[in-house]
């Protein structure tokens, strides 16, 4: 019988990515993780629940050189209830992303850095009869700062007045954007070529996005 061999990760990818792990461990973008060194100004101004104190972390990590930091919000799953429940997370979200933002303005790393708030995905424009909203693909909003970012816009919409046609959703919407342009605007943002091709571990090659369209209305240049 013939046997068919599947890939894995090289002996050297696997040292490699050890090593980096090990030399962050022992290094000062170790220590930007403990906010509690932080002044009592800094940690008020993201407030005191876990996402503000992960939003000054990731501060701090970029301020070390960190190129990409990731902080989650859980709960926005909203069947039921879903004005309270999204009001209470919008306290805890605003003033840790606004904080954010303000704190890489005035290091001078925000037009660096590009800056995005976005969730998995949208929830339906109308409220089901236990007051929540359900799962919605079709359209969902995004906020993007930073990295020459043209703030003070906003990029498509949905019908006021949705047909929530399951065999038409696009008709809810207006000037679509989808994830691949998404992708494409902020690599553009960051000087990155969206068509860049790289190899994967396996021996995959892949470009950074496929057929995304840049937005250069939200590029200042």
């Amino acid at each position: 019988r013939g046997r068919i061999d599947r890939p894995g990760i090289g002996v050297n990818v696997a040292r490699d990515l050890t090593q980096a792990a090990l030399k962050m461990m022992d290094s000062k973008q170790l220590a930007a993780f403990d906010v509690s060194n932080a002044t009592a100004a800094e940690r008020e101004a993201f407030g005191a629940t876990p996402f503000g104190r992960g939003c000054l972390a990731a501060a701090r990590l970029i301020e070390t050189g960190v190129r990409c930091v990731e902080v989650t919000l859980p709960g926005w799953d909203s069947h039921i209830n879903n004005h309270e429940i999204h009001a209470g997370l919008l306290k805890e979200l605003d003033p840790a992303f606004a904080a954010l933002i303000d704190r890489l303005e005035e290091r001078d790393l925000l037009e660096s850095t590009v800056v995005m708030c976005a969730s998995e995905f949208g929830r339906t424009p109308t409220i089901n009869p236990a007051g929540g909203r359900d799962h919605w693909p079709h359209g969902f909003s995004v906020a993007l700062a930073g990295g020459g970012i043209r703030g003070g816009q906003v990029i498509g919409k949905t019908s006021p007045r949705p047909k929530l046609d399951p065999e038409h959703p696009e008709y809810d919407l207006e000037g679509p954007v989808t994830v691949q342009d998404l992708h494409a605007t902020i690599l553009t943002a960051l000087g990155i070529d969206p068509a860049t091709e790289m190899m994967t571990p396996i021996g995959r090659p892949m470009t950074l996005t496929d057929k995304g369209v840049v937005l250069r209305e939200l590029l200042d240049s």
